[in-house]
């Protein structure tokens, strides 16, 4: 650390550098099942339908189609954190 820089400054720049690391996305894997159990809350809430002439799963904020369970419930979670920033 820079020694000329007064010890508030220092603390303060450490605490909001804390703050960020708290406010980024969990980044933790998501198995196949724990993303059959988000896709299905996710549908119960509105926030995905089936589309089951295509066969896919429709994120109906953002319109984007998926065909697997994995790849919906990483997207949802990284629009998630996109929109709270």
């Amino acid at each position: 650390m820079d020694q000329t820089v007064p010890d508030h400054e220092r603390f303060e720049r450490e605490q909001i550098a804390k703050d960020c690391d708290r406010r980024r996305p969990d980044t933790v894997e998501i198995d196949e099942p724990r993303a059959c159990e988000v896709v299905t809350s996710l549908i119960d809430e509105g926030v995905v339908e089936p589309i089951p002439e295509q066969a896919v799963l429709q994120h109906v904020p953002s319109r984007r189609c998926f065909d697997s369970d994995l790849a919906l419930a990483y997207f949802h979670k990284g629009w998630e954190a996109g929109i709270e920033e």
